[in-house]
Order: structure tokens, then sequence, then C-alpha cells
């Protein structure tokens, strides 16, 4: 062993020691960022924003519909310039998908990092209300009531007294290792208030279900196996067609130089087993800025590449995916999609309302 690598080793050993490393699970999967949360923490936390607003999650398609689409996209890593994120939401309201999953590694953090995210996502909020809200106002609007809805969903109470305001973009995240360092959970858990939760898609009289969890620290933590083995998230019974599930770190090695995974081998057998017996169609992994997709037992893994400017400057055909499910029970469709705006310059920046004030 050379001598640099053992003093590297005795350092990290001195320093658990120490108490510094006092709990394992606030040390991220990379070794050498530290999260202020660990994952019982935030499930907790999620579990209660969920307990409000589950059933608000849920879609219910009209009968005309006989598909639907949706992106993944992983490791943003968002610093100034937001674009790659606007852009994967762009093409998918021009392309008509139902809603966006992102992996993890969102931003890089910082509270000008999240700032412009933000200012980025509310200004994708308003292109996708003004294609898909504000067309059925007056189709829709009363003058007792004023209420209306997504043509897309089967009308019901809860869809007419939706408020203008209250239609949000369908952006649906996981939390990554990146999201939680620096206090960045609060950062992340203000702007998209969880990071456990799941909604289904009605299409005729079958669901599809979607399953987001949080493997920020490398592990789901005692706390959220807990909650999985109790079904906290949907309570009651329904006709679960494909399930889909969404997660940062990976438990696939890429290439023979990235990370296998970080979860210790009882909890990934816990995993496999659990995908198993959700009969996952697609677990989407992220994490190590790697494309990989492979079959084990009945479930397919895909794990993504990064989309952010650092990786990819010139953009790349494969940055993100659609995946489209059919309402004849098909196969869902997966196909790469390419993201290719390049990051733009602090003039540019200031000139599109961004904070660039620590660029």
């Amino acid at each position: 062993m050379k001598k640099s690598i053992s003093y590297i080793l005795m350092a990290t050993a001195l320093l658990a020691a120490s108490g510094l490393f006092s709990s394992c699970e606030k040390v991220s999967p990379q070794g050498v960022l530290l999260g202020n949360t660990s994952v019982d923490d935030r499930v907790r936390q999620s579990l209660i924003y969920y307990s409000y607003h589950g059933a608000d999650l849920d879609w219910d398609l009209t009968d005309s519909i006989e598909e639907y689409s949706f992106l993944v996209g992983s490791d943003s890593h968002v610093t100034f310039d937001p674009g790659r994120l606007y852009e994967m939401i762009e093409i998918g309201i021009e392309n008509d998908d139902l809603f966006y999953c992102h992996l993890g590694d969102i931003v890089d953090t910082k509270p000008e990092y999240y700032s412009n995210t933000q200012f980025a996502l509310y200004d994708a909020t308003r292109t996708w209300k003004a294609k898909y809200i504000k067309p059925l106002i007056d189709e829709y609007h009363t003058a007792d009531d004023g209420m209306y809805f997504d043509k897309r969903i089967t009308p019901s109470t809860k869809n007419y007294l939706k408020p203008w305001d209250d239609w949000n973009l369908p952006f649906y995240p996981v939390v990554g290792n990146h999201d939680i360092t620096h206090n960045g959970w609060s950062l992340f858990c203000d702007q998209f208030k969880t990071s456990f939760y799941e909604f289904t898609v009605k299409m005729g009289d079958e669901y599809d279900r979607f399953i987001f969890l949080d493997s920020a620290n490398g592990t789901l933590g005692k706390y959220q196996i807990e909650k999985i083995e109790e079904n906290a998230l949907q309570h009651d019974n329904k006709k679960i067609r494909h399930t889909f599930t969404f997660t940062h770190t990976n438990i696939f090695r890429p290439s023979l130089n990235e990370f296998a995974s970080t979860y210790c081998r009882e909890e990934l057998y816990y995993i496999l087993d659990k995908l198993a017996d959700w009969k996952t169609t697609i677990a989407f992994w992220g994490h190590v800025h790697a494309w990989d997709d492979r079959n084990f037992g009945d479930v397919r893994h895909i794990t993504m590449p990064s989309m952010n400017f650092v990786d990819h400057p010139n953009g790349g055909d494969d940055l993100i995916v659609r995946v489209t499910v059919y309402k004849d029970n098909r196969e869902p469709k997966v196909e790469p999609v390419g993201l290719y705006c390049k990051e733009r310059s602090r003039q540019e920046l200031i000139s599109a309302g961004y904070n660039v004030s620590t660029y």
C-alpha cells in the first residue's frame, strides 16, 4: 500500500474514532460530502407532508387517452444556470408528456442555486399552465364557481374545486447526496416538499404505480424500510398494472471504475426482493453519471447519465429518457431524448433575471 493512501486511511479511522463521523448515515455515497440530516429524519418529515397532500398527486386519465408518457432525468447539478432542467421540461410540454421525474442531485446546494432553480421551474410552470389550464378557463368557467380542470384528467369534485394558483408543474424528484450537503435538505424540502412518496396513474380500471424512495445517504434507512413494510404510502387497494420506482443511489455497476453500490449486502438483497414483490416494471437509478440498462429477474434496471453542463458541455442524444405507457398493456417503450442547450454566460444569466451575485 502506498504511504499516502495509508495516511488517508489512518486519518479516516481517527476521525471516526473521534466521533466526527458519529453516524454512518450522514456520510454521503461519495464519502467526502457530509449531509446534516439522516434518511430517517427526512422520511419522517416527508410522511407528514404526504399524509396531507398524497391524494392530490394521483392522476385519473380520461377514457379517451390510449397512452401517456413521462420524462426521466438525473443529476442536473444546477449551479447558476438551470438551462438543462428547463430544457427537459420544455421538451416535455412540446411533446405532451404527462409529467417529469428527476433522480436527484438537482442542485449543488447553495441558496442562489436553489433560487435560480426555483425561478426556472416557476417559469416552466407558467408555460405548462398556459398550454394545459388556461385554454380550459373559457370552456369550463361558470359565473358561480369559476372551476376548470386539465382535459387529460377525468373531472371530479377535487379537480373542479382546484383554484388556478394550486395547479403545479408535475415535476417529481427524489433527493440526492448533493441535495443534502451543507444544510441542503432545508432548501430541497422548501422547494420540493418530500423525499418519500408515491402516486398512481389510472387508465381504465387499472393503475400504474410510481414510487419515490430516499437513498441520498446511500441507504434506505431503518425507518423508511419499516414504513415500506407498513404500506405507509398508498392505503387503498388498487389493481396495479405497472410499477415504476425512482431513487438516487444506484445498485449496479455501469463500468469497472464506477461504484457498484453503497448499500450493505442485506439491504441490497432487501431492495431487490422488494422490487420483485412490487412486480416492478422499471427501476430508475442515478448518482454515477453513467448509462446502464439491464434486466435482473423480471425487473428492468436503468441507471441514468447526468444532465449537467460539466459532464456534457455540448449536450448529448441520450441525457434523458421518455417512457411511453400504453392502455392495451403493451410493454412500456423507453427511448432516449437529447438535451443540447449550452451554458449561458454571466451577462446572459443577468439578462434572463437569474441570481449571479457570487458567480
